[in-house]
Order: structure tokens, then C-alpha cells, then sequence
């Protein structure tokens, strides 16, 4: 290779390069602001996508005692229509609020809650629609 085409080509290079670095932060600055719109666009559904993978999938060890106890009740199906709020009232006892259809309601809810792992006591606050009906 002659002088003067290593000389042209080095210059090249040269001016190359300077250009580069600017290219690199338009590049970069482009990535970040669609990085942050994507970001943006998809939050709702990775939110929905982890806690409704983390309800069903929660491990024993990570979940709250009270939020175990609120999912059994939720999937079990002699609970439907039932209004049933969990409580942590102390480590190891959940309290039990709200409205069930009937006596059995009412202790399938008790059960639930007494054999879920971790639970030692439970508070049964529950009230019997049922028996608001009567005079």
C-alpha cells in the first residue's frame, strides 16, 4: 500500500471516528427514550402478568399468612358469594370479617383458614346473612 493511500486512509478513519461518538449518543439517546415508552406502554400488563403469577404461584414461605388464608377462601368453591376479609391479627391468628350465605358457609370458611399452613388460632367474626333475615 503506497503513502499516500495509508495518509487517505488514516485522515478517513480520523474523521470517521469523530463522527462516530456523536452517532453513538443519538443511538444511545434514541435506545433510552424507546426503552422508556416501551417501558410506558407495557407497565399495566407486566404489572397484571406478576400479580397474577404471583397469586398463583406464591410459595408458602414468601406470602403473607393473611393473603394465604384470603386465596384458599377465594378458590374454594363452597365459598362463592361469600364476602370473607382475612386479618393478621398477631403472628399465627387471622381474623375472619364479613358475611357468609349460611351455617356451612360459615365453617368451610373456619376450616379453611385453620388448616391453612402457619395459621395456629383463627377469630371466626363472621356473621350468617341468613340469620340477619330472620325477625
Amino acid at each position: 500500500m503506497s503513502r499516500r493511500t495509508w495518509q487517505r486512509l488514516m485522515g478517513s478513519l480520523a474523521l470517521l471516528s469523530c463522527g462516530c461518538s456523536q452517532d453513538a449518543d443519538r443511538l444511545a439517546r434514541v435506545f433510552h427514550k424507546t426503552a422508556a415508552k416501551f417501558d410506558g406502554v407495557t407497565e399495566r400488563l407486566r404489572d397484571k402478568l406478576h400479580n397474577g403469577w404471583g397469586a398463583v404461584q406464591g410459595s408458602v414461605s414468601e406470602t403473607r399468612l393473611d393473603n394465604r388464608v384470603a386465596l384458599r377462601l377465594r378458590w374454594d368453591s363452597d365459598m362463592a358469594g361469600a364476602d370473607v376479609q382475612v386479618r393478621l391479627a398477631r403472628p399465627g391468628v387471622v381474623e375472619l370479617t364479613g358475611a357468609v350465605a349460611d351455617l356451612t358457609q360459615r365453617r368451610r370458611a373456619v376450616e379453611l383458614a385453620s388448616t391453612t399452613a402457619g395459621v395456629e388460632s383463627v377469630l371466626d367474626r363472621l356473621h350468617v346473612e341468613a340469620d340477619a333475615d330472620k325477625p
